[in-house]
């Protein structure tokens, strides 16, 4: 492996991006009444693009959106692939960050995956490169949460690295998996149609309630649908478009101009946090509570505590807000 090739991989590694020396986790799929199919044309119809979404290989079910899209890039070459859209109404074998699981009814939710691999990445150097894939990391739930302000929803925010929270709930996840080249795979989950459902409990101290501990906090999911108070199933095309044409115009734009952006969108700054080295299910002596201060240029959040302030990497660690605090 290449010496920029390698740095590449253990800076995006750092700022939780996944690579292929990244652990995978399953993303279980929960029966429930199916949906229409999706339809590309309503899709099409949606989209204010250059090339992102433009191509889409639909399925009502597959193993996993980005599998078939990592199979895509490799097929046709990042230039070829780059903005190709892979849809799911089911998925058997999906992708989660740090091996956690998300349920999804099927035909209920947006379960799809995108490569990316833009042409002005053919030559950039290693160090470009590096900075366009941090972008590309926060960016995609940045896109979302604009996607959500344009169908109505205006609680939706980020939390940091990579979910959409709407009044304290999980509202979607994504994954961007870098190919250790010049292109990446972002896979995308956001719940549409489900109603909400408890998701996370977090650590074994919290349960039990003990002196010092946080109290116990379960984290639930809501759907769009739910937000929008609407009686009838929202349709899942146009929101999907609204991703697409919000991540390419903020691709678009510089770093300094993008990281305005992230911070208008984020939940987290300002807030109360309880922060998580294993997992929100495990309790590690080295977790601590304090407040997040900002996020850095390179994706890196930076929390305040009672030892100071730590620049923390979204591989590493976990974040929990406390919820209502502010």
């Amino acid at each position: 492996m290449a010496v920029g090739r390698r740095i590449l991989f253990l800076v995006l590694a750092q700022l939780g991006v996944a690579t292929a020396r990244t652990s995978r986790g399953a993303l279980r799929m929960a029966a429930s009444a199916a949906s229409p199919c999706f339809d590309r044309v309503a899709l099409a119809a949606c989209l204010r693009t250059r090339t992102t979404g433009r191509r889409v290989e639909y399925f009502e079910e597959t193993d996993s959106t980005m599998l078939r899209a990592s199979a895509l890039l490799a097929e046709l070459g990042g230039r070829e692939a780059h903005g190709a859209l892979v849809v799911a109404d089911w998925q058997t074998d999906g992708v989660g960050r740090r091996g956690r699981n998300w349920e999804s009814g099927r035909g209920q939710n947006l379960l799809f995956s995108m490569v990316w691999s833009p042409p002005a990445l053919s030559e950039a150097s290693p160090v470009d490169v590096l900075a366009h894939m941090v972008q590309l990391n926060l960016a995609v739930s940045v896109a979302v949460v604009r996607a959500c302000e344009l169908v109505g929803i205006t609680s939706a925010k980020v939390k940091w690295p990579n979910d959409v929270w709407a009044l304290d709930r999980k509202l979607a996840g994504s994954l961007v998996d870098f190919n250790g080249e010049r292109a990446a795979v972002v896979g995308i989950g956001i719940n549409v149609n489900e109603q909400s459902a408890d998701v996370v409990v977090v650590t074994d101290d919290e349960r039990r309630g003990e002196a010092g501990t946080w109290p116990a906090t379960v984290v639930q999911r809501v759907g769009v649908r739910e937000l929008l108070g609407s009686a009838e199933p929202v349709a899942r095309e146009p929101l999907l478009a609204h991703v697409c044409n919000s991540l390419e115009n903020l691709m678009d734009l510089s770093p300094e101009s993008f990281l305005d952006q992230y911070r208008r969108a984020d939940m987290l700054i300002g807030r109360s946090v309880r922060v998580h080295h294993a997992r929100r299910e495990v309790n590690d002596p080295r977790d601590y509570d304090g407040t997040v201060v900002d996020i850095t240029k390179q994706g890196f959040l930076r929390v305040r505590h009672a030892g100071g302030d730590a620049t923390l990497s979204g591989e590493e660690i976990s974040i929990t807000p406390r919820l209502g605090s502010w």
